[in-house]
């Protein structure tokens, strides 16, 4: 399987994205905008779409229990109008059963999973190896410092490009989002606002992209982060990550 782009949503769930969650904010209900936004784009420009849906089993409180996305409840539910009509799931059973091609036939494919890790999924892993690191993947959902960092330092670690859209990633508040951040920092995860990804600089909307961490080699210093994106007429540009700018 071959794919430029895929959009890879973390966790759009009631619980998170809906008044009657358990940790709703109006921050994100604006990162719900972006995400939506994210799942549009993707649809008109047929870029295909996995999805993670958490779904916490009932277990007494303690340590490491989630007290969200409980299987059952309301809160696990995905948010309205963000399942494409061409959709397939995939249950929490251990098998690493998955058709070949399977972003051929389905424009979103949703693995659940019963805790934050996506490798809990074992499908996932036999998705990854299909792909074989030849793709870059674009960030967006919920739990910055949960399920999205691990995600992230996952795919970086096989090779894949990761572009984390920054506005539409809820950190639901967590104090370890900043850690998060620079953890993703640190592996090439490049940081950018939706509007820049659905909507490149003119001439270059064509284009492929992959994320690039430059060297320079008089120096050998990191020249900064960001997306190089080439174009049919064979013109390169980098467009820089806002968080490469703080460091």
């Amino acid at each position: 399987m071959g794919y430029e782009r895929i959009l890879l949503d973390m966790e759009v769930q009631k619980d998170f994205f809906c008044r009657s969650g358990r940790f709703y904010s109006k921050a994100n209900l604006q990162v719900l905008k972006h995400v939506k936004e994210l799942l549009k784009w993707a649809k008109l420009q047929r870029i295909p779409v996995i999805s993670t849906l958490l779904r916490a089993s009932r277990t007494p409180p303690g340590r490491g229990h989630l007290t969200y996305c409980i299987e059952g409840t309301e809160g696990e539910l995905r948010v309205p109008r963000t399942v494409l009509p061409n959709h397939i799931a995939f249950g929490t059973r251990r098998t690493t059963d998955l058709p070949e091609c399977i972003l051929d036939h389905y424009r979103q494919v949703i693995f659940e999973k019963q805790n934050l890790n996506i490798m809990s999924n074992l499908r996932v892993e036999r998705l990854l190896t299909q792909l074989n690191g030849n793709a870059t993947f674009i960030l967006c959902g919920a739990g910055l410092a949960g399920g999205i960092v691990q995600a992230a330092i996952t795919l970086r670690s096989r090779k894949f490009g990761v572009i984390l859209a920054e506005d539409a990633a809820a950190d639901l508040g967590d104090p370890g989002a900043e850690m998060a951040r620079r953890r993703m920092v640190a592996k090439g995860v490049i940081f950018c606002p939706t509007a820049t990804i659905v909507a490149p600089p003119k001439g270059m909307a064509t284009g492929s992209w992959q994320v690039a961490v430059g060297k320079d080699k008089s120096r050998g210093k990191s020249k900064g982060k960001g997306i190089t994106v080439t174009t049919n007429a064979k013109r390169r540009r980098t467009i820089r990550s806002p968080l490469s700018r703080r460091r």
